[in-house]
C-alpha cells in the first residue's frame, strides 16, 4: 500500500499511528531498534522507516510506516525528520493512555526502570509527587530527603549549607577559591583587598577630598587580582552608585576574573540599571566562559531569576545552550505561605485560593508569589482576626518563561511555542542532521 501528499496535509490521517505502535513495538524480530519520525508543518507526525531518495525525487519524501504502508509526502510539508528508538516511543504511547493517578505513574515510572529509560522515569515520578507531594518512595527515587519538615535533593541541602561541587565533591565557597588559585595569586588579592577597602572608606566619607582620590584610585585599577576585592567591597553594597562603579571598573579590567562578579549583577542585582549595564558589559568582550554561571541560574529556585539567566543567554550564549534553555522552558516553583490555619479540612489551592472556604490570597500578594518575587514565602495576617492561628502551606506553580522561549527563538530561528518534546525532537533532528529540509520553490 503506497499514498502521496501532495497538498495540505491532515494530522489527523495519521492518528491511526498512536493505536499501531504497541501492537509492533514488542515484535523485535520484526521491527528495527530505531524509527525515524517526521514532524509536518500542520502539526502531525509520521513514524516509520525513511526510503532513500532517487535521483530526481528531491521534492518528497518517503517512508515506510510502523504498519508497512508506504507514504510519500511533498517535502514543504515536512518541519523536520529525526530518529529515536521505538522504546520511546511505546512509552509516549503508554504515557497518553496512562490515568492521572499516582498508582498509574508509579506503574508506568516502574516500567520505564526496567526499559532504562532513566528522564521519562523521572517525569513519571514528579507526576506522583505532584499528586501526592509527601510519597516517600517516589522523592526517594528522585533523591529527596526531609530535613526540617522539607524535601530536598542531596544538591539543595548542600547549597543551602553554603557547599558547592567542585570536580565531584562538595567545598566551601571558600575552599572553592583556594583550590583554584595559588599561593602568589592570594597574597596578591589580600594586599588588593586592603587597598580597596580603605578606598571604599574614603569615597563614604564627607572629606571630598578623599572622596576624590578614593574614587579616582578605584576607577584607575586594571589588575585581575583586584577582581575578588572589589566584587567583596562593592558587589552587595547598598549603595548603588558603588555597584555601577563596579561595573565600569570590571569593564577596564582584562581576562575571565570579572565574568563572574558581572554575571552575578547581572542575574541578582536589585536595580535594573544595574542589571543590564552588568549584561552589556558581558557582551562586549569574550564571555564564553560565563556562560556557565548563567546556565547554573535556569535551575534557580526563584522564577526571576530563571528569567533572567535566559537573558542573558539570549545575549552571550550560542547553539550550545539550546538544549538548556528547552529544560528551562517550561519550570515549577515552590512557594511557601503562612495562612490562617481555620480548620484541619480545608485545602490549599494552587492558584492561592483555600478550597471549600473561597478564600484568596490579597490579589498583590498572589501575583506576586505566581511572579516569582516571593521566593521565602510571605506571612498574610488578617487584620480583623490578629491573632489567628496560623500554619505554613506550599504553593507549586508552574511558570512558562517567555524570557527562554524568545532565547530559543533568537538562537535557533525556530519556534515551537513552549512545547518542549518539539523542541527536543527537533533539536535531535538538527545536531545529527537528519532532514532539515528547506521549502522547495
Amino acid at each position: 500500500m503506497s499514498l502521496f501528499i501532495s497538498g495540505p496535509v491532515n494530522p489527523a490521517l495519521f492518528r491511526l499511528g498512536w493505536v499501531m505502535i504497541p501492537l509492533l513495538v514488542g515484535v523485535s524480530s520484526l521491527t528495527p531498534a530505531h524509527a525515524d519520525l517526521i514532524k509536518l508543518k500542520q502539526g502531525g507526525e509520521i513514524r516509520g522507516k525513511l526510503i532513500p531518495d532517487r535521483p530526481g525525487t528531491e521534492s518528497s519524501r518517503s517512508i515506510e510506516t510502523l504498519g508497512g504502508g508506504l507514504i510519500r509526502l511533498d517535502a514543504q510539508q515536512i518541519e523536520f525528520v529525526t530518529n529515536r528508538p521505538l522504546v520511546i516511543e511505546e512509552y509516549e504511547t503508554r504515557a497518553r493512555q496512562t490515568a492521572d493517578t499516582v498508582e498509574a505513574h508509579l506503574e508506568l515510572a516502574e516500567w520505564c526502570r526496567k526499559n532504562f529509560l532513566t528522564t521519562p522515569r523521572h517525569q513519571e515520578l514528579e507526576k506522583v509527587i505532584k499528586l501526592d507531594p509527601d510519597h516517600a518512595k517516589a522523592r526517594a527515587a528522585l533523591g529527596y530527603t526531609k530535613r526540617d519538615g522539607e524535601w530536598m535533593t542531596r544538591d539543595q541541602i548542600m547549597r543551602k549549607n553554603g557547599y558547592v561541587k567542585y570536580k565531584g565533591r562538595y567545598v566551601s565557597s571558600a575552599e572553592l577559591e583556594l583550590l583554584e588559585k595559588n599561593q602568589a595569586d592570594l597574597e596578591a588579592e589580600r594586599k588588593w583587598s586592603k587597598k580597596i577597602n580603605l578606598w571604599v572608606t574614603w569615597v563614604l566619607s564627607q572629606n571630598p577630598q578623599y572622596q576624590s582620590e578614593g574614587l579616582q584610585n578605584i576607577q584607575a585599577i586594571e589588575d585581575p587580582h583586584a577582581v575578588a576585592g572589589l566584587a567583596r567591597s562593592l558587589g552587595k553594597h547598598e549603595n548603588l552608585s558603588l555597584r555601577s562603579l563596579l561595573v565600569t571598573t570590571l569593564q577596564r579590567i582584562p581576562g575571565d576574573l570579572p565574568l563572574r562578579p558581572l554575571a552575578e549583577l547581572a542575574l541578582t542585582d536589585p536595580h535594573q540599571a544595574i542589571r543590564e549595564a552588568a549584561l552589556e558589559t558581558l557582551t562586549e568582550r569574550d564571555a564564553s566562559r560565563a556562560i556557565v554561571y548563567f546556565i547554573e541560574a535556569l535551575k534557580h529556585k526563584s522564577n526571576l531569576i530563571v528569567q533572567r539567566a535566559a537573558a542573558g543567554l539570549s545575549a552571550i550564549g550560542d547553539r550550545e545552550v539550546v538544549p538548556e534553555l528547552i529544560n528551562a522552558l517550561v519550570t515549577s516553583h515552590t512557594y511557601r505561605v503562612r495562612v490562617p490555619d481555620a480548620s484541619s479540612t480545608y485545602s490549599f489551592n494552587s492558584n492561592g485560593s483555600f478550597g471549600g472556604s473561597g478564600i484568596v490570597l490579597p490579589p498583590d500578594i498572589e501575583a506576586g508569589l505566581l511572579a516569582g518575587r516571593y521566593p521565602n514565602g510571605v506571612i498574610v495576617l488578617p487584620s480583623q482576626q490578629p491573632k489567628v492561628q496560623m500554619r505554613t502551606v506550599s504553593i507549586n506553580h508552574v511558570h512558562q518563561n517567555s524570557a527562554v522561549l524568545e532565547a530559543l527563538q533568537k538562537l535557533t530561528e525556530q519556534n515551537f511555542g513552549y512545547n518542549q518534546r518539539l523542541w527536543r525532537l527537533w533539536w535531535t533532528s538538527a545536531e545529527n542532521q537528519t532532514g532539515i529540509l528547506p521549502a522547495i520553490p
